[in-house]
C-alpha cells in the first residue's frame, strides 16, 4: 500500500511540474473533467435513477480509457497546452488593443 501511495504522489508531482502555473492547472482540471465526463456522468445517472444500464455505460467507457495504448493523461496534457496557447494569443491581442 505504501508503494502505491508513493507512486501516486510521484505521479501527481510530475503532473504539477509539467503544468507549472495556476492557469495551466486550472485549464488541466477543466479539460480532465470534460474528457472524463463520459465516465462520471453515467455513474452519476446510475446513482440518481437506479438504472443498471448506466453502470454498464460508465464501466465500458472507464474500461476504454484504462486500456493499454489509450493515452488519457497525455491527451489531457496536450489539449491543456493547446488551450493555453489560444488563451495567450487572445491575451496578447487584447493587450495590444489596449496599448494602442
Amino acid at each position: 500500500m505504501k508503494k502505491l501511495w508513493l507512486k501516486c504522489k510521484t505521479f501527481i508531482r510530475w503532473i504539477l511540474k509539467q503544468l507549472k502555473d495556476k492557469t495551466n492547472i486550472l485549464i488541466f482540471i477543466i479539460v480532465f473533467l470534460v474528457l472524463s465526463s463520459e465516465v462520471w456522468i453515467p455513474y452519476l445517472l446510475a446513482i440518481i435513477t437506479g438504472n443498471k444500464w448506466w453502470w454498464g455505460i460508465g464501466s465500458a467507457c472507464w474500461t476504454f480509457w484504462l486500456a493499454p495504448f489509450t493515452p488519457f493523461l497525455p491527451l489531457c496534457l496536450a489539449i491543456t497546452f493547446g488551450v493555453r496557447k489560444i488563451v495567450d494569443k487572445i491575451r496578447d491581442k487584447h493587450n495590444k488593443k489596449d496599448g494602442e
